[in-house]
Formats: C-alpha cells, structure tokens, sequence
C-alpha cells in the first residue's frame, strides 16, 4: 500500500512538473533546451520567456512592462537534492535576435539607466522551475510602442513598432562553478542552448 501512495505521488509530481499552470503574463515563449547533467549528475533545461508585469514603479498604474526572463528547471532522471546554480547573465548569458533570414532589426541609438540582475545563487529544488529576470530593468515597452530588448553584456535590440519583420530571440546560458565553491556536489554548470522564441509583433 505504502508503495503504491508513493507511486502516485511520484506520478502527481511530474504531471505537474510536465503541464504547470497556465500563466496569462505569457507573451512568448521558447520550447525547453535539452536537459545538460552538471559534473555530479544533477540536470537542469532552460528557456525563454517574454513577459508581461504591472509597472508599479511610477507611471500610469494601469501600464504594463515586458521582460524577457529564463527559465530553469530540475530535470534529473534521478533524486537529486536541491541543484543551486550561480547565474551572472552579464557573462554567461548570450543572446541574439534575427528575422528568420538572419537579419538584426535596424540599429536603434540606445540610451538607459536603472538596475539589472545581478550575479546571484539560485536554487533549484527537485521538480521546481525558477523564473529570472535577464534583461536590464529599462527598455521593454517604450512609450513610441517600440520593444527594448536589452542585456548586460550585450548589444542591445529595438524593434521599432513600424516594422513589420517577425524576429526570433535565442541563445546560451552558461553556468560555471567559483573557484572557492568547486567541491560542492549540489552545484549545477553547464551550458543550456536555448531554443528561439518568436517575439509577437510590437503594436503602434
């Protein structure tokens, strides 16, 4: 009997791992990159994400931003304890947005201030999945109606509302191990390849 609850709830925990629940602040989003195994066989995959979000740090309480975030989540083919893994998207993200023929929109002087993430340890708990925030706080929609996307690290995109060419974000997520944390089994690194995401057309 006891074997059979834990059959069930094993069963219960991918099912909700596998389907989640519907999230409406979902603009876009990316199929999964293949799981990668770090060195001591915890595994993890990644993906894209465009979202939307209230802008609650001043401006018209009614407006909403959008983000471009990633998505890590735990997938061992074993139980494995909580996988922690050190995000520094400034360095180990790498992205690039193109039409489907490999065009760059057209350049955009770009000028911002604000925060944007910083280095940071992230946990991963088994069948759990964590969504972060990658690109700088600025940018995102404008007032003209254009979309910023625009990273530490990288050269920044604006795709103007006037343009009607459909663009695709994709990239690299690259973790690596600090030199003073090497010895810990539960720490994840590895470079997910993550699959593009069609970004939906910006609205005048």
């Amino acid at each position: 009997m006891l074997l059979r609850v834990a059959a069930i709830f094993h069963c219960l925990l991918i099912y909700n791992r596998c389907f989640g629940v519907e999230d409406t602040n979902i603009l876009a989003q990316g199929q999964w990159s293949e799981p990668v195994s770090g060195e001591y066989g915890g595994a993890i995959r990644g993906r894209l994400l465009l979202c939307s979000y209230p802008n609650h740090r001043g401006g018209p309480a009614a407006r909403s931003d959008v983000g471009v975030y990633v998505e890590l989540q735990e997938y061992s083919n074993a139980i494995v304890d909580t996988l922690h893994v050190y995000c520094d998207f400034a360095k180990g993200l790498k992205v690039q947005v193109a039409d489907a023929a490999g065009k760059a929109p057209e350049p955009v002087g770009i000028g911002f201030s604000g925060g944007a993430p910083s280095p940071q340890w992230i946990s991963v708990p088994i069948f759990s999945t964590v969504r972060l925030r990658a690109n700088v706080f600025a940018g995102g929609k404008l007032r003209d109606g254009s979309l910023g996307l625009w990273f530490l690290g990288e050269e920044g995109w604006t795709i103007k509302s006037t343009d009607t060419n459909t663009y695709f974000l994709s990239g690299t997520f690259a973790a690596s191990v600090p030199t003073n944390n090497f010895n810990r089994l539960d720490i994840w690194s590895g470079v997910l390849n993550l699959p593009k995401m069609k970004i939906p057309p910006t609205k005048q």
